[in-house]
């Protein structure tokens, strides 16, 4: 791994003033060895389901279930593919709105809907790696209200050529790994599915619509700071998503 200083834009947005931007400078590799922070198993404290229209819903009607696929052919339904329009700028306004929830929640102390950060799963997997991920820029949005820091991505410049410059080839791939996960989930736990369930074989040509997802809302900690995070769920495993009791 090359040892060359590398960084990546980091936009600052404070409460009072303007805007300010700032540079995450990233050292040589050598310096991020050694002992690393505590991370805590996260605790699920909400979840919520979002339809090919993009509607919230706090239930699970879009959970999906792991069961082994019987198909292999990555390429059907590429034709009918439905991406989610990443023009319109969703923001972390889901995420909030499954943290507005989970505060009503009489079984979800309050401490668990507090935390330092609240992000998505994936901003801070993109943060952590970037010591190794350096050809990769990024950009950040932060916003600190009272003591809770808000942090959402900002598309760069290079990320929206790629994509708009992608090849049909390329477009491809990027749909296979859709295809694979419709491939190995169903919508009823397994144990309800039969051999002769119709859904067995409708996934065999079944497309994917990337509008359509299941998220969870966690708290963790990494080190002294204290995360909630948002994340997309692909899929289970068992009969039952797990309780949101702490």
């Amino acid at each position: 791994m090359s040892k060359r200083r590398a960084s990546a834009n980091l936009t600052s947005i404070r409460n009072a003033g303007p805007f300010s931007t700032k540079q995450f400078q990233v050292g040589p590799s050598h310096r991020y060895q050694g002992r690393s922070p505590v991370y805590k198993q996260p605790v699920e404290i909400n979840s919520y389901s979002i339809d090919h229209d993009r509607k919230v819903w706090f239930d699970n009607r879009e959970l999906k279930y792991y069961y082994a696929p019987s198909g292999k052919d990555l390429t059907v339904g590429f034709d009918r593919f439905i991406q989610r329009d990443e023009t319109v700028p969703e923001h972390l306004d889901t995420l909030l709105d499954a943290l507005t929830d989970a505060k009503a929640k009489a079984n979800v102390p309050p401490e668990m809907t507090q935390a330092n950060i609240v992000t998505w799963r994936g901003i801070m997997t993109k943060l952590l790696c970037t010591p190794y991920a350096r050809n990769e820029p990024w950009e950040l949005r932060l916003t600190r209200y009272k003591d809770t820091i808000y942090i959402e991505e900002e598309a760069t410049q290079k990320k929206k050529d790629q994509e708009a410059n992608a090849s049909v080839r390329q477009q491809m791939m990027c749909y296979w790994g859709y295809r694979f996960e419709t491939l190995c989930t169903v919508s009823s736990p397994p144990s309800t599915i039969a051999e002769s369930d119709p859904e067995l074989t409708s996934r065999l040509t079944d497309s994917a619509n990337t509008n359509v997802q299941y998220c969870v809302l966690v708290r963790t900690t990494l080190g002294k700071n204290s995360l909630i995070m948002g994340a997309e769920v692909d899929c289970i495993r068992g009969n039952t998503p797990r309780s949101h009791e702490p």
